[in-house]
């Protein structure tokens, strides 16, 4: 298995690919928490490693990924909506770790998962032990990725 340094980096480029091709949003990584976020999307994996991906962003940046993505207007997004775009982008950036993770191997995904959070806009979400915090500012807001993968890390 990969160390951390290269699951970072394998995660950092899920997420850019999934980002730039999908919903045309272009974002730098960014030290530390990243502030205040709204959503939390979760999906879990399991194959050669198993383990979770949370996925945190601010309103801002699920609504220009909608936007962008569908085409749509300010005031024809939805909570609805911008769950099922939330979902779908962290499915997306699964797929595409996982492949990079172990392309010989086939890995089973969940269902992702979506809630609305209040978050402490100090803080953010805690990185814990055995887990990987990526965050990434964007026009719109912040995105946070926290992954769990106690085998791995």
């Amino acid at each position: 298995m990969a160390n951390i340094k290269t699951i970072q980096e394998m995660l950092t480029r899920a997420i850019f690919e999934v980002f730039e091709r999908m919903y045309y949003i272009f974002s730098e990584p960014l030290k530390g928490n990243g502030g205040n976020y709204q959503m939390k999307s979760t999906i879990n994996f399991s194959g050669s490693a198993n383990g979770s991906i949370q996925l945190f962003l601010s309103r801002g940046i699920a609504e220009a990924m909608v936007k962008n993505m569908l085409n749509l207007q300010q005031d024809e997004i939805d909570l609805p909506i911008m769950a099922d775009c939330v979902k779908e982008s962290l499915n997306m950036i699964c797929g595409n770790f996982v492949r990079k993770l172990d392309p010989e191997r086939v890995f089973d995904l969940s269902l992702p998962t979506f809630e609305m959070i209040s978050d402490d806009a100090d803080k953010g979400p805690e990185v814990m032990d055995r887990q990987v915090g990526l965050t990434f500012v964007a026009d719109g807001g912040n995105v946070r990725l926290i992954m769990t993968a106690p085998d791995m890390l």
